[in-house]
């Protein structure tokens, strides 16, 4: 353990539907200590990163430079698979509580218990209900995938103190301007905190309704129309789903056909979410001109975006924001939309003195 006085660069890129990561550019002086480390700590942040690679080279001209880098701590969900088979009905944040709890906090086998000192939060009962049912996928691919379709994360807050993390599902907050309960983020050409905006929309390997079959066969199999179109007039693009391993008994459970069907809809959403439409505006953004970073918008949060120019107005969630420090200057890269179809980007750049 140590700590690291000067560094060269960090980029800290934190992310709301999948686990962040970081990269950081030292003085080969700390080359030990990275080497030896096993996690990176910064003390303005809940995050806590794992260091997965690190380098040391020595160029022609003796010069010695040194880096390492890694994912956040949600990446260590990944060390378990959902085995055997996990069948469950409630609210996101109890299904997923279960999930770790069940693979990696307290395994029946106990050789499989995850090696880190992760502990439960507190229930929020977030989202609506849904009947999950898996076998075989990563803890954290899936539950990211689970609460992705009900646009809520999941996060592992690490405590120096203690040290220990722990777990939590959460959801942004609403900042758009069409709600009461939070202070409003807009970001828009006429508050004068954004700039060249570039548009582009893609609609080539969108899916909204999707066909999931389930168990039996022919005319006897369970199938599910899951639909997310935002009215009848939207053009129909159909998927199907081969969900055959969601079974309606397993483990001695038998499930009415009602949770059945839920957990066939479940399976459709996952994979709608995978075709999902492309939207993008690139813009760069001023934080300084209203909205100051961390208290009037966050990871997470839902905000408006209007660009009068060409008429552009829509809501859209923050998926990713990346951090740049070097020395005394800060770059900030600001994500609206899906982390894989990124819907909004900019690119917002900050001067600290």
């Amino acid at each position: 353990m140590g700590s690291i006085k000067v560094f060269n660069t960090l980029m800290w890129y934190r992310r709301y539907y999948s686990p962040g990561i970081f990269e950081l550019h030292l003085p080969a002086d700390y080359f030990d200590l990275i080497n030896t480390g096993r996690y990176l700590y910064r003390n303005d942040r809940t995050e806590l990163g794992v260091i997965r690679e690190v380098n040391f080279a020595r160029g022609e001209k003796s010069e010695k430079t040194a880096y390492c880098k890694g994912f956040f701590a949600e990446h260590l969900l990944n060390n378990g698979v959902i085995y055997p088979v996990f069948s469950q009905t409630g609210k996101p944040d109890a299904l997923a509580h279960a999930i770790v709890d069940t693979y990696l906090i307290n395994p029946a086998d106990k050789k499989r218990k995850i090696n880190a000192d992760i502990r439960l939060g507190k229930l929020e009962g977030l989202g609506s209900s849904t009947t999950l049912q898996n076998t075989g996928d990563e803890v954290g691919t899936k539950l990211y995938e689970v609460l992705k379709t009900q646009e809520m994360s999941q996060r592992l807050v690490f405590d120096y103190l203690e040290n220990n993390l722990t777990y939590e599902v959460w959801q942004g907050k609403d900042r758009t301007d069409s709600q009461t309960e939070n202070s409003w983020a807009i970001f828009s050409d006429s508050f004068r905190n954004i700039k060249n905006a570039q548009y582009d929309r893609d609609e080539s390997d969108c899916k909204n309704v999707a066909y999931v079959a389930g168990e039996g066969e022919g005319s006897a199999r369970i199938v599910v129309e899951v639909d997310i179109r935002s009215s009848p007039d939207e053009e129909r693009r159909e998927l199907f789903v081969d969900a055959r391993d969601l079974q309606k008994t397993t483990d001695n459970v038998t499930y009415t056909d009602a949770q059945y069907r839920e957990m066939l809809r479940q399976r459709g959403l996952e994979k709608l979410a995978e075709y999902a439409a492309v939207e993008k505006v690139d813009s760069g953004v001023d934080p300084a001109a209203n909205l100051i970073y961390g208290t009037d918008f966050d990871l997470g949060d839902l905000c408006t975006y209007r660009y009068s120019d060409v008429n552009i107005e829509c809501s859209k969630r923050i998926t990713e924001i990346q951090e740049v420090l070097e020395g005394s200057r800060q770059t900030l890269n600001v994500i609206f939309g899906n982390d894989d179809a990124t819907n909004f980007k900019q690119i917002i750049r900050k001067e600290t003195k």
